[in-house]
């Protein structure tokens, strides 16, 4: 069964399945994200937000039609229990860098089956979790969307340890540095590049695209393949990397 994702920009992506809803995840507030509102907007029939608490995280009104709004901190705290094509969302209850200079927001990584394939997300993750912490993605990780872009969030040290435990066959990286979004003058995240250089085993995808159509190849080398995405959202202002398999 085909199914489509989409980079947005920031921690958003948009998902299709042939002849199912759309889902929408962490939908970004243009100002929380220094970009100034266009009028650009996602039509989507559900929305999942790793908490409500943050702007660049979400933003409700980036999106129209959608039915359902679910805040994967209340999955992950018990108070809900949403299911997406028959299958209940699992979430892991998290929090930002223990040092944000705002305070901690709690939030949840999740995890949806749609297509085939559980869709892993990690939220606004601030810190390395154990392979107890992660028991609920165990066998629900088939694409990885990670955080990597390291400022306020976790290292990628950190990340390294966390892949190594859920297991992608794919990782579609999220929340770096795209200027002029999270560059050197907004928010000093690290660029893409630092996360490929730490993973220089791993085929490498670049889709010169906003959106990819799954299943992708899969690595022969048993490594996950890496699947860099341009945002919709917003245009670049600097260029991805020209290294790695490309189409």
């Amino acid at each position: 069964m085909a199914v489509k994702l989409e980079f947005v920009g920031h921690a958003c992506f948009r998902l299709w399945e042939d002849n199912r809803p759309s889902i929408v995840m962490d939908p970004y507030g243009q100002t929380a994200c220094g970009l100034v509102d266009d009028g650009f907007r996602l039509a989507t029939d559900t929305v999942i937000v790793s908490s409500l608490r943050d702007a660049a995280h979400s933003n409700v009104e980036l999106v129209t039609g959608a039915k359902q709004v679910i805040n994967a901190l209340d999955v992950a705290s018990g108070r809900i229990d949403p299911v997406i094509n028959g299958r209940p969302i699992a979430a892991i209850p998290a929090a930002e860098i223990p040092d944000h200079p705002d305070g901690p927001e709690d939030n949840a990584l999740y995890a949806f089956f749609a297509g085939g394939y559980w869709w892993a997300h990690l939220g606004d993750l601030g810190y390395g979790l154990s392979a107890d912490e992660l028991v609920p993605w165990k066998d629900r990780c088939d694409i990885l969307m990670p955080i990597t872009g390291e400022e306020l969030t976790l290292k990628l040290d950190e990340l390294q340890d966390l892949i190594e435990i859920v297991k992608p066959t794919w990782i579609v990286p999220m929340h770096y540095a795209i200027p002029p979004v999270g560059g050197a003058n907004a928010g000093g995240m690290t660029y893409i590049d630092a996360f490929l250089n730490e993973r220089p085993r791993d085929p490498v995808y670049i889709a010169r695209h906003h959106t990819v159509e799954f299943p992708l190849p899969v690595s022969p080398n048993g490594r996950p393949t890496i699947v860099i995405l341009e945002p919709s959202g917003y245009t670049p202002t600097g260029g991805l990397p020209t290294f790695g398999h490309s189409e």
